[in-house]
């Protein structure tokens, strides 16, 4: 049995930066990965600038000039060069950290059995109705669970195979205890529909997330 401890992250007022350059697929299709052709440098970190309504917003002001010898010159892909019109982008992801260790990363780099709150959706609904057809849970958040594979588990959200389609306000996977404390349990105890018994099925895994343990069956 495999087993992976979830550990609760929080996000930070920092975000990290790196110059990107891509071909959309439409215009090309990249031969290595079959989607688009795509290179990202990265150049460190900064603060956070928030937009009036508490978004992230972009940090023009460090884009450096497109004669910078940093900008990727070719698809880190299948290494076609880009043409001049081809973008170039300020590409940032805020900065996360675990609570119980210190380690900082941005959430595509976030170690399995890693817990956050999907906040661009939960912020939205914080004083609205809670529920699997909201994929907000009743703390009024939006967990989500990595598993693994790199895929990400959104407990608050409707299950593929949801037996009330119709209803928004039950919740597919019934979640109890807290990820801060270690004590977070997912299983169909409450106010659910009679889809699985509390597990995840993906491609690459499919197992419980019982008294903050990510298991596999």
């Amino acid at each position: 049995m495999i087993e992976y401890r979830c550990t609760w992250w929080a996000p930070t007022d920092r975000e990290r930066y790196w110059l990107r350059r891509y071909t959309s697929s439409d215009k090309h299709k990249c031969v290595a990965s079959g989607s688009y052709c795509n290179a990202m440098f990265e150049i460190g970190e900064d603060d956070i600038l928030y937009t009036k309504d508490g978004y992230i917003d972009g940090r023009e002001d460090r884009k450096p000039p497109v004669d910078d010898p940093r900008w990727p010159t070719a698809c880190g892909a299948c290494g076609r060069p880009f043409a001049a019109e081809d973008p170039f982008q300020l590409f940032g992801r805020q900065v996360y950290v675990c609570e119980a260790t210190g380690e900082r990363t941005t959430l595509d780099q976030a170690p399995v059995g890693s817990c956050w709150d999907a906040w661009w959706i939960s912020e939205r609904r914080k004083d609205g109705p809670t529920g699997c057809g909201y994929m907000v849970g009743p703390d009024h958040r939006s967990l989500v669970v990595r598993l693994p594979g790199n895929r990400d588990w959104q407990i608050d959200s409707r299950a593929s195979n949801c037996t009330m389609p119709d209803d928004n306000e039950h919740f597919c996977w019934v979640r109890h205890g807290s990820p801060e404390d270690g004590t977070l349990h997912v299983d169909k105890n409450g106010h659910t529909c009679a889809a699985g018994a509390g597990s995840i099925a993906v491609p690459d895994f499919h197992g419980f997330l019982h008294h903050g343990v990510l298991r596999d069956c």
